[in-house]
């Protein structure tokens, strides 16, 4: 058969791929199947709100479903045909197909048009790889010129709205490719790939010169940019070239260097587009620039052992994917009402969001590295002694010692009898994370079992985790070195994996290029489901560098990699974090501060400090909270009374939110709901609040906006229209659809709330092991608003059984009275008796006026 398809392709290739004329079609209980020319496209209602594509050329398709696990009842739907048209519609959308053109237009239930496809653009070239068959598979999209598009995961390239750039979408270091975008029109998009895809391809490729060194010339040259002239060492080379392009206007520039690299530098006549420096950065990169019609020189400098290609696209209001290794064109429209509805509908065929237990959402000390069982341990006590609330201590790589590389085991020589000192963390009220890759030293007892086993990728130091075996294995081999020794948390690092190593390899599934994107999944799945297995009462928490789509059902939390730390790194984190969560991935975090930090001088260097206070006031409002660092002491005290002081207070702040951040949890795994929330998502009708890259809702009532600047005191803060808000330090209330200039003291971050908003914050407590069961109840008066305060038993799954918790809390502006429910729900030891405290904020000199209740799970009614 193999043989038949690969004879196929070849035919194929001198055909015209374009030419998808329509002949017939067939309706069956579960789609419409339309035979063209070339091949068979069939629309699938996956369910009312969502719709599957996929165009096949004789039935050739990917055997494999990693994402779309869940098999919802098959929607009612109808078919409708006219002389130019077929129309499938379920009860909320349509999907209509043009016979002429090929084209599917997708409506909502008005009639509304939200995407179409571009005429010509449904592509299928056949290829091959490694002696392989396999197609070019690209679909482009309309996309109007006020189009705003999130998500695709997370990239350092400082794009927020994605509209008319270009990216590669493979994992490495810092990068995270989920294919996957929400659009401010209503929709959402997911590109069904497993293997490299190109978002929004360049199609001029620009030919780049090396620039030759004579013998004996100094190697290193000076490059002049807008920053100042920077030095090109030995170790990197510099390419030139020219260009036309023939009109006027804004192009995609994308610099491919094909590996990672330390440099983004690109000049365009003499001026840097492009300029990021880092110890890891990945290999592509995208910048939109604007161009005159006419010739253009540019200059690339990079690593030698790099070689730089470079493209561009003159930006045309199209949206194009396109994966070069692909075995049918698949992708999967979402239609919505908002983006929470949107992502729900995801959420629901690819998986829904277990609870993290509760201490996760309390503060991660986490360095480059802690060196033995005591280390850990002195730690935790000082946090104590200094009253700095920590929940998890982390301990990164090489802890193995002895044991050889990746190898999950302690070296008894730093770390003796390590379930003592692990026991003794826990005595401490923490919690326990440790560092596991998937590249184990094959020569180490631990490893043989896997190399006897046959386990590890051929010709690569990686497990084949896709391996249902070797996800066995490795789960038993953390699970008896690790987790019975009393580990409570994973970071699964590394598990892109590393610098796209399944590239020509062969995998359990077959060839890696069909995979490339796929690996972090299995790595979360396999320790997901092990654990659960194992130990059905503990939550697992996996602490992860990278993702796929539908890894939000293995309880995993990602973070942005091994970045640098200047202001523009800073900034470049908050939006990669928010498109992050734009693809339903609701948990991610960064390393306060940067991975790579300013070496030894970083204790006592001011301006160093000033970044790290701003970003350490940001991560409090990160869905996780957490702090790492390269070869650095990262504790607070470490940087001086000043900023000890700072993020103890951050830190208690982060502490007395903890119901009101609990709660929102519960929210994302009950409803589907997001932490961080760009603010397209509660905001959408208003244009300038969805084009706000820096700013963003933590929850229904926090609007958040990070200062990302030195030395300023005032920060200008856009507030939403349609609804006032209130200064969360000052009480101030501000009517919304306006820019203000708010103070910003380098001990305070801009926080605004919602009016209509209820706030529940606890009293400061060391850890989450403590109660909180004194609460202020901060009613922000203005409109109607509801809260439902969740808790359950905080660390195991009794909540899926309903063991667990929730008090209604209803504010009615008109007859200003404050209803707190009875409570629905119990659960072990729970807090049978809550002291609050309502406070009323309404912006004027009545502020702050507090009520104290006693609440015993019964009905009460308070007046303001």
């Amino acid at each position: 058969m193999q043989r038949f398809i690969y004879i196929l392709f070849l035919g194929l290739l001198s055909a015209s791929i374009s030419a998808q004329q329509y002949k017939k079609h067939v309706l069956t209980k579960d789609r419409l199947s339309i035979d063209l020319s070339d091949g068979i496209l069939n629309i699938i209602p996956l369910n009312e709100k969502s719709i599957r594509v996929q165009y096949q050329i004789e039935n050739v398709k990917e055997a494999q479903e990693f994402v779309l696990i869940n098999k919802p009842n098959v929607p009612s739907f109808g078919l409708k045909e006219t002389a130019n048209s077929l129309k499938l519609s379920t009860n909320t959308m349509t999907v209509a197909f043009d016979k002429k053109t090929g084209v599917l237009q997708y409506s909502d239930k008005s009639g509304k048009v939200f995407l179409s496809e571009k005429a010509n653009t449904r592509l299928m070239k056949p290829i091959t790889i490694m002696g392989e068959p396999c197609f070019v598979a690209e679909q482009g999209f309309e996309s109007p010129q006020d189009e705003y598009l999130f998500g695709l995961g997370q990239f350092q390239d400082g794009f927020y709205n994605l509209k008319n750039t270009t990216r590669k979408l493979i994992q490495v270091n810092t990068q995270i490719a989920i294919p996957f975008l929400v659009s401010n029109k209503g929709y959402g998009l997911l590109w069904h790939q497993y293997g490299l895809t190109y978002f929004n391809p360049t199609n001029q490729n620009i030919t780049l010169v090396k620039n030759a060194v004579n013998e004996g010339e100094k190697r290193e040259v000076e490059v002049t940019t807008t920053s100042g002239t920077q030095k090109v060492s030995q170790q990197q080379s510099v390419y030139s070239g020219s260009f036309s392009v023939a009109k006027d206007g804004e192009y995609s520039l994308m610099l491919d260097l094909g590996d990672m690299d330390s440099r983004h530098l690109v000049l365009i006549d003499g001026i840097d587009v492009i300029n990021q420096s880092n110890l890891w950065l990945p290999p592509a990169v995208s910048k939109l620039v604007q161009l005159k019609a006419g010739e253009h020189t540019v200059k690339v400098v990079c690593k030698s052992s790099n070689t730089p290609s470079l493209g561009l696209k003159l930006s045309n209001d199209e949206t194009v994917f396109n994966s070069p290794n692909a075995k049918s064109l698949d992708y999967v429209v979402f239609a919505g009402n908002d983006t929470d509805e949107i992502i729900a509908n995801y959420r629901n065929l690819t998986g829904n969001v277990p609870m993290l237990p509760k201490w996760a959402f309390g503060f991660w000390q986490c360095r480059e590295r802690y060196t033995s069982g005591e280390h850990l341990v002195s730690t935790i006590k000082e946090f104590r002694k200094r009253n700095l609330p920590v929940d998890v201590i982390v301990q990164d790589w090489q802890y193995w010692g002895k044991y050889g590389w990746g190898v999950p085991k302690f070296d008894e020589t730093h770390y003796p009898e390590p379930e003592k000192f692990i026991k003794e963390i826990h005595y401490l009220n923490a919690h326990f994370s440790v560092s596991v890759w998937e590249n184990l030293n094959k020569e180490s007892e631990i490893g043989k079992e896997y190399v006897m086993k046959n386990l590890f990728i051929p010709n690569s130091p990686w497990i084949d985790i896709y391996n249902p075996e070797t996800q066995k294995t490795h789960w038993n081999a953390l699970n008896k070195n690790l987790f019975t020794l009393g580990v409570d948390s994973w970071w699964m690092d590394a598990t892109e994996p590393e610098n796209d190593a399944l590239k020509g390899k062969q995998t359990y599934f077959g060839l890696g290029d069909f995979y490339r994107l796929t690996y972090p999944l299995f790595v979360s799945k396999a320790v997901y489901e092990g654990q659960r297995i194992t130990n059905p009462e503990k939550r697992v928490t996996i602490l992860t560098r990278s993702a796929f789509l539908g890894q939000q059902r293995y309880a995993t939390i990602n973070w942005s990699g091994d970045i640098g730390w200047d202001w523009d790194t800073y900034k470049r984190q908050i939006v990669a974090g928010l498109n992050y969560n734009l693809t339903g991935m609701p948990y991610w975090t960064t390393d306060i501060g940067g991975f790579f930090r300013p070496g030894s001088g970083q204790y006592k260097d001011e301006k160093y400090h000033q970044i790290l206070t701003r970003w350490f006031q940001w991560a409090v409002f990160n869905p996780i909270f957490r702090m790492h660092g390269y070869q650095t002491e990262t504790e607070p005290w470490k940087y001086g009374e000043k900023v000890e002081n700072n993020m103890r207070s951050m830190m208690n702040l982060r502490y007395q939110l903890l119901p009101y951040i609990y709660s929102e949890a519960w929210q994302i795994s009950k409803n589907n709901s997001t932490l961080m929330r760009p603010l397209i998502m509660d905001f959408n009708k208003d244009t300038t609040a969805v084009s706000q890259a820096y700013q963003y809702m933590f929850g229904k009532a926090f609007l958040i906006a990070p200062v990302t600047a030195a030395n300023v005191t005032e920060w200008n803060v856009y507030l939403p229209k349609e609804n006032a808000w209130f200064d969360f330090w000052t009480g101030k209330r501000f009517e919304g659809g306006q820019t203000i200039a708010t103070a910003a003291p380098l001990d305070k971050i801009p926080v605004f709330v919602k009016e209509g908003s209820i706030v529940p914050m606890g009293n400061v407590i060391q850890s989450t092991q403590a109660k909180q069961d004194e609460l202020e109840i901060r009613i922000y008066t203005g409109k109607d608003a509801t809260f439902t305060l969740y808790n359950d038993e905080g660390d195991n799954y009794n909540y899926e059984k309903g063991k667990y918790s929730e008090i209604v809390i209803i504010w009615n502006e008109k007859n200003q009275t404050l209803t707190l429910a009875n409570q629905i729900g119990n659960y072990k030891d729970q807090t049978t008796t809550y002291t609050m405290n309502i406070k009323w904020i309404s912006g004027n000199e009545n502020n702050g006026v507090v009520k104290t209740i006693k609440y015993t799970g019964k009905k009460v009614v308070v007046k303001k």
